[in-house]
């Protein structure tokens, strides 16, 4: 929480950290403790997950899959007093699938076209989460599409996508010059946080509901993220695809950049569901937004 300059001394009295396990029996708590925090927890939260576009399904079945078994099990621990859960899921599990203003059930979404282990393994945690509804378990699912820095702090995820890009393209100070036309939309962690919070606090709302948490409001453009290395003093080039693509593939996972980029051109649009569903505001992420972002990777994870 330091790291993410979301620490509060407060927190102290607030927070009871627990060492455990998602992937264990029972978290791997001992029976008293496992005991106690049911009977405690009034709704969970479940948003643990490791969430990775490199390892494979099942690498990732442990936490994600076996994960949301054993969250499942704990919010039903007591049959007489089940625990509601607010679900963490992704628009990845919806693969191409059209229809983002809907409420379409996981048993509706084919996992054929699914393109890596991490959608793989939450399509399959989510249908876990689906049986749960069936059985009478209060849930709400909220898939979440890109999320992107703290509006604040510009904080942000250090094994994301588009940081680690941002990083090698600093460390390497060049560009592909078709990055210019890219463009890409994503939502604040902070205003992600809150949005979920305000909708799971919502009397008027009953479980059951899907949202798609997406912005289509707003776009980040690649060419506005160049300008922004440039003011933070970053020396930068654009360069030919060919060129770039040699060059980032010396370093590690290099191929990864090469293939995700590939799909931001501009006019690949889908259709997406308003976040103004919440009644909230979302952040401008304008130039200034873009600014906080890189100078957060500068100062706390370029090396």
């Amino acid at each position: 929480m330091l790291f993410y300059k979301i620490w509060k001394d407060e927190y102290k009295q607030q927070i009871l950290p627990l060492k455990g396990d998602l992937t264990k029996f029972h978290f791997d708590l001992n029976d008293e403790i496992y005991n106690e925090l049911h009977d405690d927890i009034d709704m969970i939260y479940h948003c643990g997950a490791n969430v990775n576009f490199i390892l494979s399904y099942n690498q990732l079945y442990p936490t994600n899959v076996v994960g949301t078994k054993e969250i499942i099990h704990f919010a039903c621990f007591n049959p007489s007093t089940c625990i509601p859960i607010q679900y963490i899921s992704t628009i990845s599990v919806m693969s191409n699938h059209r229809g983002f203003n809907q409420q379409i059930s996981i048993d509706n979404i084919s996992p054929n076209k699914l393109v890596n282990g991490y959608a793989q393994s939450k399509w399959v945690a989510e249908k876990l989460i689906q049986k749960a509804i069936d059985c009478g378990l209060s849930v709400n699912i909220y898939r979440l599409g890109l999320i992107c820095a703290d509006s604040r702090t510009g904080a942000c995820n250090q094994h994301d996508f588009y940081t680690l890009l941002f990083n090698e393209i600093m460390k390497i100070h060049s560009y592909p010059k078709s990055m210019i036309s890219y463009h890409f939309d994503g939502l604040p962690v902070d205003f992600t946080a809150k949005t979920i919070i305000h909708l799971s606090n919502n009397e008027n709302n009953k479980y059951g509901n899907i949202y798609h948490l997406i912005n289509k409001n707003c776009e980040i453009k690649c060419e506005d993220i160049i300008d922004g290395m440039k003011k933070c003093g970053i020396e930068i080039e654009g360069i030919s695809d060919n060129e770039w693509k040699m060059k980032i593939k010396t370093i590690e996972n290099g191929e990864l950049f090469i293939e995700n980029l590939s799909g931001e051109r501009n006019g690949e649009s889908n259709e997406k569901m308003n976040t103004d569903v919440c009644g909230l505001e979302c952040p401008s992420l304008d130039k200034e937004y873009i600014i906080k972002w890189l100078g957060f990777i500068l100062n706390n994870i370029v090396h």
